[in-house]
């Protein structure tokens, strides 16, 4: 079941959860890449912020090399007066996959979500909280940095016309547990998109997104030896190869924890 929180209730709420100073970036090294997922719409006038940190990420010192972050367009605001043209059904699928889990945890430790809204944010796939919490995401950030990787992934990519063909090789990095059902899912997300929104709450406003997921993958089966897994996406039409980031990442199927993310520049590989 879908719950939406009123505009102008979870405006408050964002407002009193103080979101708005800015984040810093700690000078801690980095264990591995963390994958963030921002839950988001152009309908919805709490976004934009989210959106923006989304893209403020490397201006903050957390590049590619630490964080990699996938914005998922849901699509149940589309009824409310603007129909976002990246939302789509598997993205709000994908967040009603996490709600119903009941495995995600708010930064305090509580756990259990009540519904689903917009911009939620989920760092390795674990902590779920407002996107527009700057410094409890810097904070989470870190926290999952410090843990090591589950696996060891390897990515090879290969483009034909509007194709691409991902191999990749996955090897266990100590004992990642076979109990917990780990799955191989791959992403193919435009760099940075503009939108003008004629309507709906955002109405006016030329919306700036950046890492905004155009496919994704089913959830793969993951082999616990190291051998090849096969993935191919298709590239939407009106998106070139340069505007283009790959994204592939190991996670359980059952605890819903990343064990490991990798990310390629399209343009490395186009021919």
């Amino acid at each position: 079941m879908i719950v939406m929180r009123t505009p102008s209730l979870f405006l408050l709420a964002a407002t009193a959860a103080g979101c708005s100073s800015p984040a810093r970036a700690a000078a801690t090294p980095w264990r591995r890449p963390v994958l963030v997922e921002l839950y988001t719409s152009q309908g919805c006038s709490s976004c934009p912020p989210a959106d923006a940190f989304v893209r403020q990420l490397p201006a903050l010192g957390l590049g590619r090399d630490k964080v990699v972050p996938l914005t998922f367009h849901v699509d149940y605001w589309d009824r409310l007066g603007w129909k976002d043209p990246y939302a789509s059904g598997a993205f709000t699928e994908r967040q009603e996959w996490y709600a119903r889990s009941s495995k995600l945890r708010s930064p305090d430790g509580a756990a259990g979500l009540d519904g689903l809204y917009t911009p939620q944010m989920i760092v390795d796939g674990a902590v779920q909280f407002s996107g527009q919490r700057r410094q409890t995401a810097v904070r989470e950030l870190e926290t999952a940095a410090a843990r090591p990787p589950a696996f060891d992934l390897t990515v090879r990519a290969a483009v034909k016309g509007t194709t691409v063909d991902l191999t990749v090789q996955s090897a266990p990095v100590g004992a990642a547990a076979p109990e917990r059902d780990w799955r191989l899912i791959a992403a193919l997300a435009a760099k940075t998109t503009h939108t003008a929104v004629a309507r709906g709450e955002n109405a006016g406003e030329t919306l700036e997104e950046a890492a905004v997921v155009r496919a994704l993958s089913d959830r793969i089966a993951m082999p616990m030896q190291r051998s090849a897994t096969q993935i191919r996406l298709s590239k939407p039409a009106d998106l070139a190869w340069s505007g283009v980031e790959l994204v592939v990442f190991a996670q359980s199927e059952v605890t819903r924890e990343i064990g490991a993310v990798r990310i390629i520049d399209a343009r490395q590989i186009a021919p």
